[in-house]
């Protein structure tokens, strides 16, 4: 057997399936130090939530190291700033801690939660469905290219009230926000990334004043015009206003696609479960249900980073100050000491809800309830459309390896279906 130290979650065939490799860790060394991307990795789902919930000692406020920037990235910031332009970083967002973050997340939860999202479920469905319109006639789809890939963006773009007919530059921005993070970019593409993002900062910043003069009923607008007890700061700055707004496009799409796409990869690969879901007198209660376990079994954000604050012990090992540790929530939620039967699909699960797919502590996810949302309707969509469901090609031939250890998603999903006669 391979010594653990010749395993790396660098390696794309562990990123290709990575379960084996936590199962080792949970039990052999279940704080690992990964030589590979130079980070300890906490793997037992008691320990990941006790480190997610210690912020004293463990700090969500990353910054992105010179190691892993793109060398033109400061020239293509410093063009930016000369054009009128912020680069905006994640700690302008809500990747703070302490009083900052609480204050941020005070005013900006209710866009994000309760009545605001609930009230959107009749928009993302009617999306889902004019989604899914376009290739229910066929017999054969892409359902992540046609399907799981276009709903986040443009349910995002419906929810913040972003031009519905700019769909496709607000993506690109999205996406070059995420990928200029990367340390590969050339100069070439770090200012075409910089010029992407510029044009979404147009689109919030234009969102932005409307709202300021004519309130409408969408997320920007609530993030105007949110307000709190607090005189020093009662609201969002204009930076923390686009900041938000603009990673809230970007931190919406990629996460709540492969979601949706692992929802319908367990369709295509657990036996019944269509039929069985199709047939559910209670279909909400059971789509929920399978839902929260789609996120637990296949954990689209396997792992996201803290940093030590100061010199701690973990585990029995000594974590120095200021070391990445990475948060393995795909390990944790295939925890036997948590979840019976843990690589078992299993729909009746009573403890799915344990699940660590959004993280856990003041951190949780803010856009869990939306992406929940979209996964209901998302699904629901095509269980009662189809009357058959399979994949088009062999489950080996599926590629789910992703450049960032953060992100695990299916890049395809080719199918076989039939239509069902009343859809």
């Amino acid at each position: 057997m391979r010594p653990l130290s010749s395993y790396t979650l660098a390696d794309p065939k562990v990123m290709q399936n990575p379960y084996p490799y936590y199962e080792r860790l949970r039990a052999e060394d279940p704080v690992h130090f990964d030589e590979g991307i130079r980070t300890w990795l906490v793997t037992r789902h008691e320990d990941i939530v006790a480190v997610a919930r210690d912020t004293e000692v463990y700090s969500d406020e990353m910054r992105v190291s010179e190691a892993v920037r793109s060398p033109f990235q400061t020239e293509a910031q410093e063009w930016m700033l000369r054009e009128g332009f912020l680069p905006l970083g994640k700690t302008d967002a809500l990747k703070v801690d302490g009083e900052l973050h609480t204050r941020r997340r005070k005013l900006v939860a209710p866009a994000f939660t309760g009545p605001a999202v609930a009230a959107m479920e009749g928009r993302v469905a009617a999306i889902c469905r004019n989604t899914a319109a376009v290739f229910l006639g066929r017999a054969e789809a892409d359902l992540v290219r046609q399907y799981a890939m276009p709903i986040p963006i443009l349910v995002i773009c419906d929810a913040l009230g972003l031009p519905m007919d700019r769909v496709d530059e607000i993506s690109r921005g999205a996406d070059s926000m995420v990928a200029s993070v990367g340390a590969g970019a050339t100069r070439e593409e770090a200012f075409q990334h910089a010029r992407n993002v510029m044009q979404l900062q147009r689109f919030v910043r234009e969102a932005i004043e409307q709202r300021r003069l004519k309130p409408s009923p969408d997320l920007i607008s609530l993030l105007v015009h949110a307000r709190i007890d607090d005189p020093a700061a009662p609201q969002l700055t204009d930076k923390e206003l686009l900041s938000i707004s603009t990673v809230a496009v970007a931190g919406g799409v990629d996460t709540t696609r492969n979601s949706i796409a692992f929802g319908l990869h367990a369709l295509t690969t657990q036996a019944g479960l269509l039929a069985r879901l199709r047939a559910s007198t209670e279909q909400d209660r059971d789509l929920r249900r399978f839902n929260e376990e789609v996120l637990r079994f296949y954990s689209p954000v396997p792992a996201l980073p803290r940093i030590a604050k100061k010199e701690t012990m973990l585990g029995g090992k000594t974590i120095p100050q200021g070391a990445f540790v990475f948060l393995c929530w795909a390990s944790g939620n295939r925890d036997a000491q948590r979840f019976a039967e843990p690589d078992k699909f299993d729909l009746d699960r009573a403890n799915t809800n344990q699940h660590l797919a959004f993280g856990t502590g003041v951190h949780f996810c803010l856009g869990a309830m939306l992406a929940r949302q979209e996964m209901k309707c998302a699904i629901r969509e095509i269980v009662n459309s189809v009357e058959s469901l399979e994949l088009a090609v062999s489950p080996d031939q599926l590629d789910l390896s992703n450049s960032m250890v953060i992100l695990r998603g299916l890049k395809s999903l080719p199918v076989r279906f039939r239509t069902r006669a009343s859809s």
